[in-house]
C-alpha cells in the first residue's frame, strides 16, 4: 500500500479567523496524541479532501510538517458545515506505528443473492452492523472488512461479530455478539391490513364526498340569502 502524505503547515489564526483561512482554500486541521503537545496546523483543502478520500477512517496519514518531521496519523474527527457539508476542521491522532490500535472499520456484505435462506423469496439478507471496532498495528488496519453471507441457510440465521474472519494481524476488540447480517422473512400483508386499506381508502373517499355536498348547500343557501 502506497504511504498517503499530507503537507501541513503550523497554524496562527485561531477562531473566527479561520473563517478567512477557507475563504482562500484553506483548512484548519489539529494534531494530538502520544503524551506530546498538541499542534495547530493548517493544509490545503483540495489536498485535504483527496487524502481523506483516499484513507478514510482507516489507513494512516503521514503529516509532513514545515519543520521538517514527518508523523504518522490517523484521522479521528471531521468538522462539517451543518448546511453546505464542506469540511471545516480536522483531527488527525498520532499513532507509533509499532503499536496497536483500535479503530472502527467499515463493513461491506457479499454473496447476498447466493444464501440458501433467501432462496424462493424465502427471506432477504438484513444487515445490523455497519462497521466492526477492531485492533491492529496502523498499517495493517483494512480500509473494509468484507463479510460473505452466502452460507445463511434459513430464516433467522446470522452471522456475528465473533464469526467474521479477519486479516492476519487484525483482532476483534468490541463485541462477539453484534449481528452483523441475518436472514429476515419478508414482510407479508395479512389479510386485515388489506381489509384496514380499503376501510381507509373507501372513508377518504365519503370524506370528499362530503365535502362537496357541504359546498353545494352553501353555494345554495348563499344564493337564497342574496336573492
Amino acid at each position: 500500500m502506497d504511504k498517503i502524505t499530507l503537507k501541513a503547515d503550523a497554524r496562527t489564526a485561531l477562531g473566527k479567523k479561520n473563517r478567512a483561512l477557507r475563504r482562500k482554500g484553506i483548512t484548519p486541521i489539529h494534531m494530538y496524541g502520544l503524551n506530546e503537545d498538541s499542534e495547530s496546523l493548517q493544509a490545503d483543502s483540495g489536498d485535504l479532501r483527496t487524502v481523506l478520500r483516499e484513507a478514510g477512517r482507516t489507513t494512516p496519514v503521514t503529516l509532513e510538517l514545515n519543520n521538517g518531521k514527518d508523523t504518522v496519523t490517523i484521522v479521528r474527527e471531521i468538522a462539517r458545515h451543518a448546511v453546505s457539508g464542506e469540511i471545516q476542521h480536522v483531527d488527525f491522532q498520532r499513532v507509533d506505528i509499532q503499536q496497536e490500535v483500535e479503530t472502527p472499520v467499515p463493513v461491506t456484505l457479499s454473496g447476498q443473492e447466493d444464501a440458501p435462506g433467501t432462496a424462493g423469496g424465502a427471506g432477504v439478507v438484513t444487515q445490523g452492523t455497519f462497521e466492526i471496532l477492531v485492533r491492529a498495528k496502523p498499517f495493517d488496519v483494512p480500509n473494509e472488512i468484507i463479510v460473505d453471507c452466502s452460507g445463511l441457510m434459513e430464516i433467522d440465521s446470522s452471522i456475528t461479530a465473533g464469526e467474521v474472519v479477519l486479516p492476519s494481524g487484525v483482532t476483534l476488540a468490541g463485541p462477539k455478539d453484534d449481528r452483523i447480517a441475518w436472514i429476515q422473512p419478508p414482510r407479508v400483508t395479512s389479510e386485515d391490513d388489506l381489509v384496514a386499506a380499503e376501510e381507509g381508502e373507501e372513508e377518504d373517499a365519503e370524506g370528499v364526498q362530503g365535502d362537496g355536498q357541504d359546498a353545494s348547500e352553501d353555494d345554495g343557501s348563499d344564493s337564497t340569502g342574496e336573492e
